[in-house]
């Protein structure tokens, strides 16, 4: 046998997995995990969010921005208030994952 040496490549579209990436690395903070449980149920308003993960309005809007700023939250006025809710529901398969392995 010679110095052959197999050639493995990824099957999936480099594009999607710079996407994939980004969006990982945006939801790897407990506070953003815990919005994006709150709005796998639907659409809420910040307060509503807010008094759901029991963080500071500050900084929640803080974690929303960013969040819809890395495609992973749209959001919509109705006069002063700012509703969010999950650009793609695919999101909500990455909760379901952590869910199913427990991480312990």
């Amino acid at each position: 046998m010679g110095n052959q040496t197999a050639q493995i490549t990824s099957d999936i579209d480099p594009i999607l997995l710079q996407r994939a990436s980004r969006i990982l690395k945006t939801l790897g903070h407990p506070t953003r995990l815990a919005i994006i449980d709150v709005l796998s149920e639907g659409e809420l308003n910040v307060t509503e969010i807010q008094h759901a993960i029991d963080e500071p309005q500050a900084i929640t809007s803080q974690h929303l921005r960013l969040m819809e700023s890395r495609d992973i939250l749209i959001s919509r006025k109705e006069g002063v208030q700012v509703f969010y809710q999950l650009k793609d529901a695919f999101i909500t398969k990455i909760l379901g994952c952590i869910r199913t392995c427990g991480l312990g």
